[in-house]
């Protein structure tokens, strides 16, 4: 896998996350997290990127013992195969030289956050035995990516992270005339939940977090949960109808909760077509937090040999 010991940095909407990780086992052996500061914009994000890595190189050197550790750095957005930023949701990358500072820790490496994620998975994660699966992330957004034989697939370009982020389109009423446009992960992902709980009890600031623990005493609250958790079920169902995986990993704040975890495995098997896929695994998965950092590490130490 090339050197030792690699860095990886986890670059979410929210907060973010720098690993020192052992590539013979990939233990975290040091980590540090910060708040993203995406209201700064781009500029600003990536100067946290190089501070937080170079904090980590720093305090590794006891570790390390002057070895040079590959940096990659994963981010909530497309990233193309050739590690090119293709979307600006959380914060604009596209047109700016990120590559000139991150190449003082040598060649940068650039992922999505859930195909890392996926790739840590297989790798020493929940999907490390199966041949074929597929990594979803319930977060503050919902992706996925389909795995096979550990490598994470990224289709033609890359962009194959995606199953929520668009419309759908179905008609309704008596004579089917009625247009209904559903996006799901503006409905149900950790923000979309959050803004909706927020609408309900009047607080702008309310989050997810704050739905799921109201909902333990709130039937109102508790409705929103069980809605939003059927219309996820019934997109996964889908997920595994098209791509056939041998399992389904689900991650990320709100998918890789067992007791979620669960209630959603119950919930997406009707919705599965071919009898004999109606009973794969689907499990939580193992890394928690941790995944997106691990292995974009283990992705640079790759690409730093290759």
């Amino acid at each position: 896998m090339g050197s030792q010991y690699a860095i990886g940095v986890d670059v979410g909407g929210t907060k973010t996350k720098a690993c020192l990780v052992g590539m013979e086992s990939g233990e975290v052996l040091i980590e540090r997290t910060r708040s993203t500061p995406c209201e700064q914009g781009g500029t600003a994000v990536l100067d946290l990127v190089v501070a937080m890595a170079t904090e980590i190189q720093r305090e590794a050197g006891e570790i390390i013992r002057g070895e040079v550790c590959p940096v990659g750095v994963c981010l909530p957005e497309l990233v193309s195969n050739e590690g090119e930023v293709g979307s600006g949701w959380n914060f604009e990358w596209r047109g700016l030289d990120y590559r000139k500072p991150l190449a003082a820790f040598g060649k940068p490496y650039i992922e999505s956050d859930v195909r890392a994620a996926a790739f840590a998975e297989g790798w020493i994660g929940a999907g490390r035995n199966a041949d074929i699966f597929v990594y979803v992330t319930l977060s503050t957004g919902m992706s996925h990516t389909l795995v096979v034989n550990g490598k994470p697939y990224g289709g033609a370009r890359g962009f194959a992270i995606h199953f929520a982020g668009a419309e759908l389109v179905a008609w309704a009423g008596e004579n089917k005339d009625i247009e209904v446009r559903q996006h799901i992960e503006v409905f149900a992902s950790g923000k979309g939940m959050g803004e909706r709980y927020g609408k309900l009890i009047g607080d702008p600031t309310a989050t997810a977090r704050d739905l799921f623990e109201a909902a333990k005493s709130d039937a109102d609250a508790r409705l929103l949960v069980d809605n939003s958790l059927l219309s996820i079920a019934s997109y996964l169902g889908q997920l595994i109808n098209i791509l056939d995986p041998s399992m389904m990993v689900i991650g990320g704040g709100i998918g890789g909760n067992p007791e979620v975890n669960t209630r959603l495995g119950e919930l997406v098997r009707p919705f599965i077509f071919a009898d004999t896929a109606r009973d794969l695994p689907i499990v939580p998965a193992a890394l928690g937090d941790n995944a997106s950092a691990i292995g974009v590490a283990a992705l640079a130490s790759h690409a730093a040999v290759s």
